[in-house]
């Protein structure tokens, strides 16, 4: 397959939970994705509003993703979830950029769609990078800890034994930070369950 030397992008699922069918079907010939048949990757990320998700995946992997205007102080960017193709990267590889949680706009009550796209992201993504401030580590609503045990748990009994791995990316460390702190707080959740082992012709 032929090199595609520039970033295509486009809104996947919207803020109101709908797929963008037509969408999906007109990134999929830009790219020229099914020549790839199953060799492709999907990397998803995660984690708190206007923590420099779309901002981190534009630097490794040459994405387009909108990112936050620091002027305009805090406020939702990505809405729903966003894909686009990584440029210069083999094999092919989608970037799923994911809209914040804990956000203003939602709501602190309403997580559903948080839980809904954190598992979507979780059954079909073959890398998770979850974003987080090395000061919110150990806290409880602000590091998504009830998120990520929600996830974590019904990933385990829904998508066994599909395999997805899980990188932990801590913004801003300092040098009083400890990272047996994101072990203590992660570990239990994450591997509750057993292991996950398979491949993605499985699904």
């Amino acid at each position: 397959m032929a090199e595609i030397d520039h970033c295509c992008s486009t809104q996947l699922i919207d803020g109101e939970g709908e797929f963008n069918v037509v969408g999906l079907d007109n990134f999929i010939r830009t790219t020229k994705l099914t020549n790839c048949g199953l060799s492709y990757a999907v990397v998803a990320i995660m984690g708190p509003q206007s923590s420099g998700k779309s901002n981190l995946l534009n630097h490794l992997f040459q994405t387009n993703f909108r990112e936050m205007d620091a002027f305009r102080g805090r406020s939702q960017t990505t809405k729903g979830i966003w894909i686009a193709n990584c440029v210069g990267i083999d094999p092919f590889t989608v970037a799923m950029d994911l809209e914040g949680t804990d956000g203003r706009e939602r709501g602190e009550d309403d997580t559903t769609f948080e839980k809904q796209s954190a598992l979507f992201a979780l059954a079909i993504a073959d890398i998770v990078l979850i974003n987080m401030w090395c000061h919110d580590i150990g806290r409880e609503q602000a590091a998504n800890k009830p998120l990520l045990k929600t996830v974590f748990q019904v990933m385990m009994r829904l998508f066994s034994p599909r395999k997805t791995t899980q990188l932990f990316v801590v913004r801003d460390k300092t040098k009083s930070f400890f990272f047996v702190q994101l072990l203590c707080t992660m570990v239990p959740m994450a591997t509750r369950g057993g292991p996950l082992t398979g491949a993605r012709s499985d699904l």
